[in-house]
C-alpha cells in the first residue's frame, strides 16, 4: 500500500542503489591504472511493484512502484578481442623470442668488423701469398703462423659464444617453464574460487580480471585454448600439431591434468601429471610447441646448432685444404705436419674430430716457423715458395660445403678433385656449384642477417596489429576518468535528490505525529 513510510522507503532504495553505483565508480576510479582491469558498471531495475493480481489487492489507477535497487555489478569484456589478443600474443612472443637470440647471434659472428671472421680468413690468405713472394724471409712466415693462430682463436670464440648463447636460450626456455607452471597453478586456484563466487549468487569481477590477466601472459608464452564452463569456470588445454588436446586446468576436476616439464639435456618440453615431483618424470609427452615464446626459443637453439654446424664446416674446410697442400697428402696423418690441427690432442689425433671450438695452428709451427713448408718439395727449408702460392690460392677454389659437416672425417670428403701429393706439389681443383672459403662465411652471415631482419619485421607488424586490438580492448573494457567524472556527478545529484525525498517525508512526518497535538 501507499503512504508516507512507503514513499520513504523508495527514497532510501533510490539512496543504496546510486551509493552502490558510486562505489562502484569509484572502483572504477582507483583501477584506471591497474594492468588487466575491466571497468565495471551497477546495472539498476525496478523492484517488484505494488499492486500485482491477486484477491486482497484494490482496484487503482495502477501499480504503483517500489523504488530501485542494483540487479548486478558487471564487468565490460569482449571475449572475440581476448580471443584476437591471446592468438597475436603467441605470434608476437614467437617472433620476439626468434630476435632477441637471433640478434645476439648476428652480433657474435660480427662479419665486418675488424677482428672479425671474415677479415681474417683474407688475411691469412693474404699473409700466405706474401709468404710465396718472399720465403726466404722469417718474418712471412711468423705473419702466416700469426695471422693463422688469429683466425682459429676467432673461430673459437665463435664457437664458444655460440654455445654460450644456446645455454642462456636453454636456461630461458626452463624459467619459462618455471613461470608457466606457476602461472597455471594460480589460474587453477582463481577458477575455484570464481566458481564458489558465482555459485553463492555474485560476480567475481576483479578474481575473473586476473584470471583474463594471467591467460594473457600465458598466451605469449605458448598456444593456449580456452573452454568455458559453468558457473564461470574456465577449462585450459594445449594442442599438439596433429589436433591431439592436453588437458593444464581443468573447472570441475584434475584428473588428467598436465604441467611443462623442460629436459635440458635432450632439450625437449614434455608434459607430465601435475603432482608429479619424480626426476625425470613418469610418462612424460613429448610436447612441441606451435606459437609463442617456448615455440620461439626452441627455433633458435636450432638455429644456434645450425650455425655452429656450420662454423664446423668452415674450420673443417679450411683445416683439410690447408693441411693436405701443407702436407702434400690427400690423407690426414698423425698431425706432425699439419698446420692445422685439434688442440685438444694434436699429438695423436691431429686434424681428427676437428671442429671450429677446437681448431689451432700446430704448436710445433708456432714454436718453429722453420716448419712450415713453403717449396714444392718434401724439405721444410725449401724456399721457392710454390707450396705457400698453392695454399693462397686456396681462397678461390670452391668447396662443396654442407652445413652439417659431420660425415665428413677426411681430406677428400668434400668432393674436390686432388691431385698429385708426396713427391710433387698437390692441388684441389673447385667443385661444380660449390663455394669459396671465404664465400661460404659470408653466406652464413648474409643468411643469418636476413633471418634476422626478417624476424624484426615480423615483430614489428605484430607489435602494430596487437596495439590496434589493444586499443579496441581499452575502448571498451578501459576506464575513462571523464566518463566516470560524469557518472560520479550523475549519482550524486540522484543521491541528493533521494536524500531531499526523504527529508520532506520526514517534515510531512512530523507535522502528522506532533501537529495532531495542537
Amino acid at each position: 500500500m501507499s503512504g508516507l513510510y512507503s514513499t520513504m522507503n523508495v527514497a532510501v532504495r533510490g539512496l543504496t542503489a546510486q551509493q552502490g553505483a558510486i562505489d562502484v565508480t569509484s572502483h572504477n576510479i582507483a583501477n584506471a591504472n591497474t594492468d588487466g582491469y575491466s571497468r565495471q558498471r551497477a546495472t539498476m531495475e525496478t523492484t517488484t511493484p505494488f499492486g500485482m493480481p491477486s484477491m486482497n489487492n484494490a482496484i487503482g489507477p495502477g501499480q504503483l512502484g517500489t523504488g530501485v535497487q542494483i540487479s548486478s555489478i558487471t564487468r565490460i569484456r569482449d571475449s572475440y578481442l581476448d580471443y584476437q589478443i591471446r592468438d597475436e600474443n603467441g605470434a608476437l612472443g614467437l617472433n620476439q623470442g626468434k630476435e632477441e637470440f637471433l640478434s645476439k647471434v648476428e652480433t657474435v659472428f660480427n662479419g665486418v668488423s675488424e677482428t672479425g671472421v671474415s677479415k681474417l680468413i683474407g688475411k691469412v690468405f693474404d699473409s700466405w701469398q706474401a709468404l710465396s713472394t718472399s720465403p726466404e724471409l722469417s718474418s712471412t712466415r711468423t705473419v702466416v703462423a700469426q695471422q693463422s693462430k688469429a683466425l682459429t682463436d676467432e673461430l673459437n670464440s665463435t664457437y664458444n659464444q655460440l654455445s654460450t648463447l644456446k645455454g642462456d636460450c636453454n636456461a630461458v626456455i626452463k624459467q619459462d617453464v618455471v613461470d608457466i607452471n606457476s602461472m597455471l597453478n594460480q589460474v587453477d586456484e582463481l577458477n575455484q574460487q570464481i566458481i564458489k563466487v558465482k555459485v553463492g549468487g555474485n560476480e567475481p569481477n576483479d578474481l575473473m580480471d586476473k584470471r583474463d590477466l594471467l591467460e594473457d601472459q600465458l598466451s605469449t608464452k605458448f598456444g593456449i585454448k580456452i573452454d568455458k564452463q559453468s558457473f564461470g569456470g574456465q577449462d585450459i588445454k594445449v594442442t599438439d600439431k596433429d589436433g591431439n588436446s592436453t588437458y593444464l586446468v581443468k573447472a570441475t576436476s584434475n584428473t588428467g591434468v598436465k604441467r611443462f616439464y623442460y629436459d635440458e639435456t635432450t632439450e625437449k618440453i614434455s608434459l607430465i601429471d601435475k603432482d608429479d615431483v619424480n626426476i625425470p618424470p613418469h610418462s612424460p609427452i613429448d610436447y612441441t610447441p606451435t606459437t609463442g615464446e617456448l615455440k620461439g626459443y626452441m627455433d633458435v637453439q636450432t638455429n644456434i646448432a645450425t650455425y655452429k654446424n656450420k662454423l664446423n664446416s668452415l674450420a673443417k674446410s679450411i683445416a683439410f685444404s690447408v693441411n693436405a697442400v701443407h702436407d702434400g697428402s690427400a690423407t690426414s696423418n698423425d698431425g706432425i705436419d699439419d698446420f692445422f690441427v685439434n688442440s685438444t690432442n694434436h699429438t695423436t689425433v691431429g686434424e681428427a674430430g676437428i671442429t671450429a671450438g677446437n681448431i689451432t695452428v700446430n704448436p710445433i709451427i708456432i714454436a718453429d716457423t722453420t716448419k712450415i713448408k713453403v717449396g714444392a718439395g718434401e724439405n721444410p727449408g725449401k724456399t721457392d715458395g710454390t707450396r705457400a702460392l698453392a695454399i693462397a690460392q686456396l681462397r678461390d677454389v670452391k668447396f662443396k660445403i654442407p652445413d652439417n659437416s659431420d660425415g665428413i672425417t677426411t681430406r677428400a670428403g668434400f668432393g674436390n678433385t686432388i691431385t698429385g701429393g708426396t713427391t710433387s706439389l698437390l692441388t684441389i681443383s673447385s667443385a661444380t656449384d660449390g663455394s669459396t672459403i671465404g664465400g661460404y662465411f659470408t653466406k652464413i652471415v648474409n643468411d643469418l642477417a636476413i633471418q634476422t631482419q626478417e624476424a624484426t619485421r615480423t615483430v614489428k607488424n605484430h607489435e602494430i596489429q596487437l596495439a590496434s586490438l589493444e586499443q579496441s580492448r581499452t575502448s571498451i573494457s578501459g576506464v575513462s576518468l571523464d566518463e566516470e567524472m560524469a557518472n560520479l556527478i550523475q549519482y550524486q545529484h540522484a543521491y541528493a535528490a533521494n536524500a531531499k525525498i526523504i527529508s520532506t517525508v520526514d517534515e510531512l512526518l512530523d507535522l502528522i505525529v506532533n501537529g495532531l497535538k495542537k
